[in-house]
């Protein structure tokens, strides 16, 4: 998943994110070292992990997050992209 960072709160272990279909919640960002540095308001990341509820909004359990916001804007077309043809090819 990618979005723009809304909210951290490392005390409860979580990130809020933002993409262009909704909200969603990333867990256990504590535990990724690397990832912490671009959990900032505001960033566009990407998050991989493991899907832990889809209702009523995603859920993600972090495995690796990656701070995209350099070229953001790119990333957010192709984001788009990717998620169309992923939804093509499961129907």
């Amino acid at each position: 998943m990618q979005g723009t960072v809304l909210e951290v709160q490392l005390d409860r272990n979580t990130v809020l994110l933002m993409d262009e279909t909704g909200t969603f919640t990333v867990q256990g960002v504590n535990s990724i070292p690397k990832g912490k540095p671009c959990l900032m308001q505001g960033k566009y990341v990407m998050v991989m992990g493991v899907i832990q509820a889809a209702s009523p909004e995603p859920v993600i359990r972090a495995v690796k997050v990656a701070d995209l916001s350099e070229q953001a804007a790119l990333h957010r077309q192709m984001w788009k992209l990717e998620v169309e043809d992923l939804q093509r090819v499961m129907v």
